[in-house]
């Protein structure tokens, strides 16, 4: 080391930060400047996370609002549809449906057997009286597993058309075919 650069060594070590040579200040004007962007970004990130988090907790809360939403939308629809349901199965019209249905399969059902038991029984009474007297359960039977077996239709019937309403619970079973003798 000459003289010269050990002068300037010394110089640069005792002469106030103010008054030192200009390359030694730009480059702690540079140290400075990237520990102040190191903080900056650090303080963007944690700004950034606080967001997210805070967004997070925003669209949790929304989804739990959402999900109670749908069961009371549900709940109300079932409501609404049993009173509609309830409404039409009492309305005077439905009433009057049945009660035609009734007349058109029952009458000439019980009318067409009472004719032909009355022709039987005038034309041979004793084995008639035999025949109606142990048949006499059997044709109520009969008559009271139809009348079941056409409500059990009716109510599959119901069952299946509010599953395709409301596509809720199990699917309902077809309905019961129709044997003879029931």
């Amino acid at each position: 080391m000459t003289a010269t650069e050990s002068e300037q060594v010394i110089a640069v070590t005792l002469v106030p930060e103010a008054e030192q040579p200009a390359p030694l200040r730009w480059r702690d004007v540079a140290v400075g400047a990237a520990y102040q962007a190191e903080e900056s970004a650090a303080g963007l990130v944690a700004e950034l996370r606080r967001v997210a988090a805070r967004r997070r907790r925003w669209i949790a809360e929304l989804a739990e609002r959402g999900a109670a939403e749908r069961t009371l939308g549900r709940k109300r629809a079932t409501e609404a549809a049993h009173s509609a349901v309830t409404t039409v199965a009492t309305l005077p019209v439905v009433d009057w449906f049945v009660d035609a249905q009734l007349e058109r399969v029952l009458r000439p059902l019980v009318s067409g057997i009472l004719d032909d038991v009355l022709k039987l029984l005038e034309q041979e009474p004793d084995r008639i009286q035999a025949l109606i007297q142990g048949q006499r359960e059997t044709m109520v039977d009969e008559l009271v597993g139809r009348i079941r077996t056409g409500a059990a239709a009716g109510d599959s019937a119901v069952d299946r058309l509010t599953f395709r309403i409301f596509h809720r619970g199990p699917r309902p079973a077809p309905a019961p075919p129709f044997v003879d003798g029931i």
